[in-house]
């Protein structure tokens, strides 16, 4: 089939190629989902061991010792927030605190280390903002008290956590999925109408034109032109 064929078809049935597409589109503005707004609470800290005294150590350097604990610890971070351990440890911290009606799991709690930095950032997702605030607070305490817990290479020295910055509650914006939603479906419908005019076209035994009559055996004397 030559690329004028094509074209003949797709402009005979460009009202289905046209309609289908953009009766999807509003279909799926309208009935698309309204998710709950989310709120994400984000900090920065600092966790690092202290050097102990000289007069306590032999045969090692304790600023380098505690320098690669510190390392260690930044290394571990990240897996310890996710664990159901940590979120665990944050609701005893919530119910220490008075919060009530807050169940935190795992997946509400992310961390980031910043390796150029080496600062850590910790945030949690939550529906409320208000609460989203209470939880951070609750996860950084919880670590700055507990963290002799997780971090088991220290023995029985604790970590100290410093705040680089105060807690941010901030609405979470749309996902990239969600972003591109319509936009995917609009294209699909628009695959699945062109498929379907050369379906029609396939299945289509009328004849409109010369060129049908022709294709089926017959000698075309004289056409009368369109007005």
């Amino acid at each position: 089939m030559e690329l004028r064929e094509y074209a003949r078809v797709l402009g005979r049935y460009l009202w289905m190629i046209v309609v289908l597409p953009v009766v999807v589109g509003i279909g799926s503005w309208i009935f698309r989902p309204q998710p709950a707004p989310q709120y994400s609470a984000g900090v920065r800290f600092t966790i690092g061991v202290n050097a102990p005294p000289a007069t306590q150590v032999t045969g090692y350097d304790p600023i380098l010792t505690a320098y690669q604990a510190s390392e260690y610890i930044r290394d571990e971070f990240v897996e310890v927030v996710h664990s159901d351990s940590f979120a665990g440890d944050v609701n005893a911290q919530l119910a220490r605190m008075g919060v009530t009606g807050i169940t935190v799991r795992r997946g509400n709690i992310s961390a980031v280390v910043e390796k150029q930095r080496r600062l850590m950032s910790l945030s949690v997702t939550w529906h409320n903002p208000e609460q989203a605030q209470q939880i951070v607070d609750a996860a950084v305490k919880n670590l700055a008290e507990n963290n002799r817990k997780y971090f088991a290479q220290l023995g029985s020295t604790a970590a100290t956590v410093t705040i680089i910055d105060q807690p941010v509650v901030a609405q979470v914006g749309s996902s990239l999925r969600d972003q591109l939603d319509i936009p995917i479906r609009i294209a699909l419908a628009l695959l699945a109408a062109i498929a379907l005019a050369f379906i029609l076209e396939y299945l289509d035994t009328s004849v409109r034109d010369a060129r049908d009559a022709e294709q089926l055996g017959l000698r075309v004397i004289a056409e009368i032109p369109r007005k």
